[in-house]
């Protein structure tokens, strides 16, 4: 479980960087394809967490940096949503690829570094 995690979180940082290339050079909406893509990696992703979270608590390993990473995706989730949306402004769309790019690189910081004592 934790290679196909590891594998859709990389797809789901490509095809960020791949959107965010789209809006940001041509002003260009992705594919729709791309989009459903997204959508299915993001489910993926989340089920795949989501079991091994099960686990984790299974071993009462220390879980708190988990819920950071969940914070985070929402964070990331919700500003791509509003970056790549057909109706946003140039400004809208570059803050919204800012947010998001901060929150991925916070999740795979916290992916790496796995703190004990996080809170």
């Amino acid at each position: 479980m934790k290679h196909l995690h590891m594998l859709m979180a990389v797809l789901t940082i490509v095809l960020f960087l791949y959107q965010s290339y789209l809006v940001l050079s041509a002003n260009r909406l992705a594919p729709r394809v791309v989009k459903i893509a997204t959508h299915i990696i993001y489910a993926l992703l989340i089920v795949s967490g989501a079991i091994m979270l099960m686990q984790l608590m299974s071993a009462n390993a220390p879980v708190q940096w988990v819920f950071a990473k969940i914070i985070l995706l929402i964070a990331a989730i919700s500003s791509s949503i509003k970056a790549f949306n057909a109706h946003a402004t140039p400004a809208q769309s570059k803050t919204g690829i800012l947010i998001s790019a901060v929150a991925y690189v916070g999740i795979v910081i916290l992916a790496f570094a796995k703190p004990a004592n996080l809170f």
